[in-house]
Formats: structure tokens, sequence, C-alpha cells
């Protein structure tokens, strides 16, 4: 019995490492979705416009092109390390399967176009093979890897925004909107939440409560979205007076003052992910 149980936990631990071998073969895609350079041979630059044009391409039509560079295979053919990326990280809408990824295997020096099932009507093998000949493969011969990259990816949206007949603009006047949240709104209703709450700690709050919530009723009625952010700087600036001048002492001893201060860790870039689209295998690959 004993030597049986030995026997079991052997298989287990060898399945895991089976497991985890075949998980760590594949990278994982990073918070910006769209770029991942795991081989370290694109430019910052390259990378930033990657990412935005894959953004304002997914508002749109929801397409998703996404780009990834390693540094090897892991052993594995880049038809099927392409295939199982796309599949796993589910490029693409759900309802439209119109994924794309471009993929190079920087050791193997390979690149691979991995075609959603709902792209391929537009995008056969033949024209991925034509465009990687025509634009991608000529610079990566020449190690100009990050020019490479970029001219393919135009080629590869420039075609899906002609053929879908897709108004680009509309994202381009998206992000030139005006902010949800004014900054000088935001000030003002701190400040006054902040004014009020002075004098209501000072004057212990007589007479002070209709001054304060005839100005939240100003904000219920006159303000944008004065039920979030508005509103709550409001009476959090209210908060915070009404404590550091009602009750001074609190602030004397160093309690109230003394707190510790907390620091955001967020990044820069919105977390993305793949919206269920499917692969069929469609695409092409090239050796360079």
């Amino acid at each position: 019995m004993y030597h049986l149980k030995r026997i079991n936990y052997l298989i287990l631990i060898l399945l895991s490492l089976f497991i985890t071998g075949k998980v760590n073969a594949l990278v994982n895609l990073t918070d910006k979705f769209y770029i991942n350079d795991y081989a370290n041979i694109l430019s910052s630059e390259t990378e930033d416009y990657i990412y935005e044009k894959s953004v304002n391409l997914e508002k749109i039509d929801g397409t998703q092109i996404v780009v990834v560079t390693v540094k090897n295979l892991e052993g594995k053919s880049i038809e099927d390390y392409s295939l199982e990326l796309a599949r796993i990280y589910e490029i693409g809408s759900k309802e439209k399967n119109n994924g794309l990824l471009l993929l190079l295997a920087l050791e193997e020096r390979e690149f691979r176009v991995e075609v959603g099932t709902g792209l391929e009507g537009i995008l056969p093998d033949g024209k991925t093979g034509r465009f990687q000949d025509k634009y991608i493969i000529p610079y990566l011969k020449e190690n100009s890897f990050d020019e490479g990259i970029k001219n393919g990816y135009n080629a590869f949206y420039n075609e899906i925004v002609e053929m879908n007949h897709l108004d680009l603009e509309i994202a381009e006047v998206n992000q030139k909107q005006e902010p949800l949240y004014k900054l000088e709104w935001l000030i003002f209703s701190g400040f006054i939440g902040f004014f009020v709450g002075m004098y209501s700690g000072i004057l212990k709050f007589k007479k002070i409560p209709i001054i304060y919530f005839a100005t939240i009723l100003t904000f219920i009625c006159f303000l944008p979205n004065s039920f979030s952010i508005y509103f709550i700087i409001n009476i959090a600036a209210f908060i915070f007076a009404f404590i550091a001048f009602g009750t001074p002492s609190i602030g004397r001893r160093g309690g109230y003052y003394g707190g510790s201060s907390y620091r955001s860790n967020s990044g820069s870039h919105s977390f993305h992910s793949g919206g269920g689209g499917s692969f069929g295998g469609g695409g092409s690959s090239r050796h360079f």
C-alpha cells in the first residue's frame, strides 16, 4: 500500500510537470494585449503606434489585431504555436470572429499570420502570403524588425478598414470628446464642500446645514453627473474640513494628519482581453 501511494504521487507530479510545461510554452499576453514584444525587438514608439491603432479599430468594429514576438517557439511549429495562442486568448469578437494575430519567432526566423474565421473572406491565405512577401519579409531579412512589423501591421490594418468600409474618424472623434468630468468643476465642488465643512466645524453646525444642503441641491440640479464624482468629492471635502476644524485636537495629537498615505499603482494602460473569437487555421507562414 505504501509503495502504491508513492507511485500515485509520482504520477501526479509527472502529470503536473507535463501540464505546466505545456502552459509555459506559450507567452502570456501583456496588459496592452495588442502588442507583446517578448523578443525585445520593437521600439516603444512602434509599440504605442500599434496599441493606439488597435484600440481604435476595436472600438469601431470589434476587430482585434494582436502582434506577438517571441524569442523561440519552445519546440513547436509556428503554425501550431500561433493557432494555439490565438485560440487560448480568443482574439476577435465572439459574434464576428474577426481576430488577426501577427507572430514573429526570432530564433527560428519565422513569421506567421493567423486569421480568424470571420476575416478569412477578406484575408485569404494567398493574400496574407503576398502581404508578408511585400511588406514584411524584405525588412525582416535585413533585421529591420521595427520597420517590418510596422509596415506589415499597416498593410493588414488598412486592408481590413477598406474591405469592411470602416469610418476611422469615429474613433478619432471619440478620443477628442470633452472629458466626462471637467477639472474646474471638480475643483469647484471640492472647494465648496471644504468651505462649508470648515465653517460647519467652527460653528458646530449652527445654521450651516441649510447652506450645505442648498449647495448639494445646486449640484444635483445644475451639474452633470452630480450623483457620482462631483458629489463624492464635495462630501469628502466637507467631511475632511469638518473634522479638521471642528475637532482640532485630533490634528494636534497627530492621529488625523499623521495617517499613512495611499499611492495608486495602476498602470498607464487599461486592461484588454480577447472577445471570444475563433480560429480555423487560416493564414500563412514565411521564413526570413
